[in-house]
Parts: structure tokens; C-alpha cells; sequence
């Protein structure tokens, strides 16, 4: 790995495995008396076994992070071009150990706070494409403001909007928390994908072959939510109460639409890391146009996403399992929202995604060379 990112990477992972190991003392130490950390939803170790073994795990975990981080520093120092695969196996380890612990519930959370992200995407969006076709980009312009007026007028956007923002102050103790997690064990991922040692291997010869069949595979996983908010629109919704319920408060079909094209918008960005859009800004992009992607603008979020889905998936399979209807519920989870295989699979697309375009740096003459070509 570059020294430019692996010391980048290496104090994440030290700082938000470090904040872990605090806040999971504290509420092993001081049960009842760390006010909105008390109420923090168990994750999947707290939930099959206890509050007690998910706070010690999670301990645990955050202190092997930073021994990790503490032992790959002293490597860098003495100049060491690859990592041990013991040395990786530990990290990979311990990073699985405090994403365990994360609290439950933050991809329901994540997920609203995305799909709205996206509404601010696409509003960002169509400026570019109005600065650099103004033609088009007019009647894109005016397109989405038709859409607006429809969420406002029909749907009763205002009141949805007011009702989720209340929502995600009360949440904040419960995301910092969870990104704290799920960005100690995204560190530790991104620093073991980009050793350099990581990718001579078979299995990731492998990788490199079939990424374009795995990052498809994982852009579906986002069909089958996908279709049953679209249905939505339809007398016949999926995935919902009934068409009465949706009738009587048109806001929570409109969250229900604005979810899907959260979902759905997922799966195109997950297609990105194939297509030569996830290399190059698009043409339309007024002042990015044609310009490389930065490496890390793809791989870093991607591998947050692949993290979080994995095991808040795992999670959401777990909560099911321990539900009252445990077949019903863990085939609706496992179907319906099939996080637990997008994750994985976008970790691997991620990873021959990086190590393509590393591929493709390495090919690339130096400036000297070309000019001596020439």
C-alpha cells in the first residue's frame, strides 16, 4: 500500500477503534448510568448473547484494532514493502469482532439517511448537466421540478420531510456510535485490500477474472426491494400493509417510493465499479467531465456500504431468527433485503475494482518514459 494511504488509513482505524473500546468500558463499567448509550439497540452479539458478552466483545475488539494499527505502524517505520498473511488474518479478525458489536438497527437508519442524500444527488446532479447542456439540462430541470410538485401536492412531502428529520436527531447518539464501529472495521478492510501482498494470491487472480460477473450479482441484490416499493404505485403493493393504509396517508407511500429509489440507486452506483463511468466523470458533469475518478472516491464509500451491509444483514437475519416467526421471517429478510450478500459481494467488487485500476497505474508509463518513447 502507498505510505500516503496507509497512514491515513491506519489513524482511522486507530481512532474509531479506540472510541469502541471507550464507550463499550463504559457500558460494561457503568450499566444504566451513560444516558442515550443505554438505550442503543443490541447488535448481533448482544442479541443472541447478552449485553454483557456483546460489551466485552466489543472491547475486546477495539483493543485488538489498535494493536493491529500499533504492530502494521512499527512495519511501515522499518519500511516493510507487504504485510505478513498472519498479520492480515489478525486484522481481518479483530475488525469482524467490532463490526459484531455494532448496534443493531443502523442500516434502517443508513438507509434513510441515503435515499435522502440521493434527492440532494440528483438535485447537484442536474446543475452540472444545466452548466454544461443547458438545453437538456433545462428540461431535466424542469422535469424533476414537475416530480416536486407532485410529492408536495399529492404526496405531503413537507410532513414526511419534518417527521424523518425529528427522527434522525433522536438517532444521532445511535449513528455515531455505529460509525464508529463500522469505520473501524472499514479501515482495517481497506488497509488488508490495499496491501500489496493481499493481491498476489490465487483468490484474488480470481477476483480480478470474475469481477464483472460478482459486482452484476451484487447490483441485483437491489431488484427484489426495488420492485416491491415500486409496486407501490400499483393497487396491489408489496412489502406494505395494504393499499388502504397507503391511500389514507400518502406520505408513507412517497417514503416508501423515496426508499427504493435509495435502493435502486445503490445498485447503479454498485454497477459503477465496471463501467467506465466508475473511472471517468461523464462527459455531461460540468467541470468534472472526462476526468479520472480518484481511486479512493470509489473504493473508501464502497467499502463502508460492503461493511455496514454484511453485517447489519447478518444482523437483520439474526433479529428475524430470534422473531416469533422465525421461517417466515428469516426467508422475508433473507429475500427481500439480501444485505447479507450484497455486503460480501460488494467487498470483492470493491477490491478487483481496486486492484484494476492499481493495474492500470502500473502500466501507465512515467511522464520521463513517454516523452523518451516519443
Amino acid at each position: 500500500m502507498n505510505i500516503r494511504l496507509r497512514i491515513p488509513v491506519l489513524a482511522v482505524a486507530a481512532v474509531t477503534a479506540a472510541s469502541v473500546a471507550v464507550v463499550s468500558l463504559l457500558r460494561l463499567l457503568l450499566p444504566g448510568s451513560v444516558g442515550a448509550l443505554d438505550d442503543l439497540e443490541p447488535g448481533v452479539v448482544g442479541t443472541l448473547f447478552g449485553a454483557v458478552a456483546e460489551q466485552a466483545v466489543g472491547l475486546a475488539g477495539g483493543l485488538a484494532v489498535v494493536a493491529v494499527v500499533v504492530v502494521a505502524m512499527a512495519s511501515a517505520s522499518r519500511g516493510a514493502p507487504r504485510t505478513a498473511w498472519s498479520q492480515r488474518a489478525a486484522a481481518v479478525l479483530s475488525g469482524v469482532l467490532v463490526a459484531l458489536t455494532s448496534p443493531g438497527g443502523i442500516i434502517p437508519l443508513a438507509g434513510y439517511l441515503f435515499a435522502f442524500s440521493v434527492l440532494a444527488g440528483i438535485v447537484a446532479a442536474t446543475v452540472l448537466l444545466v452548466l454544461r447542456r443547458p438545453l437538456v439540462g433545462i428540461v431535466v430541470a424542469g422535469l424533476l421540478g414537475a416530480v416536486v410538485a407532485v410529492a408536495v401536492l399529492g404526496f405531503d412531502a413537507p410532513a414526511l420531510f419534518a417527521s424523518v428529520s425529528g427522527g434522525f436527531v433522536a438517532a444521532v447518539p445511535a449513528m455515531l456510535v455505529s460509525l464508529a464501529h463500522i469505520g473501524a472495521a472499514t479501515a482495517i478492510v481497506l488497509w488488508t485490500m490495499l496491501d500489496a501482498g493481499a493481491s498476489r494470491n490465487g483468490f484474488a487472480a480470481w477476483v480480478r477474472r470474475h469481477r464483472v460477473a460478482i459486482t452484476v450479482t451484487a447490483a441485483l441484490c437491489a431488484a427484489p426491494y426495488v420492485i416491491a416499493r415500486a409496486s407501490w404505485l400499483t393497487p396491489w403493493p408489496l412489502f406494505a400493509p395494504n393499499a388502504e393504509v397507503l391511500d389514507a396517508d400518502p406520505s408513507m407511500r412517497l417514503l416508501g417510493l423515496v426508499l427504493g429509489l435509495g435502493m435502486l440507486t445503490g445498485g447503479v452506483l454498485t454497477l459503477g465499479l465496471v463501467r467506465p463511468w466508475g473511472e471517468r466523470f461523464p462527459r455531461w458533469m460540468a467541470g468534472l467531465g472526462g476526468r479520472r475518478v480518484p481511486v479512493g472516491l470509489a473504493v473508501v464509500p464502497a467499502s463502508l456500504v460492503a461493511v455496514l451491509f454484511t453485517f447489519g444483514g447478518l444482523d437483520f437475519l439474526v433479529m428475524a431468527a430470534t422473531g416469533p416467526k422465525v421461517v417466515a421471517g428469516v426467508l422475508e429478510m433473507a429475500l427481500m433485503l439480501p444485505f447479507w450478500l450484497w455486503g460480501p459481494l460488494l467487498a470483492l467488487a470493491t477490491w478487483g475494482y481496486a486492484m484494476h485500476r492499481r493495474g492500470e497505474r502500473s502500466q501507465t508509463p512515467h511522464p520521463a518514459e513517454a516523452v523518451a518513447a516519443g
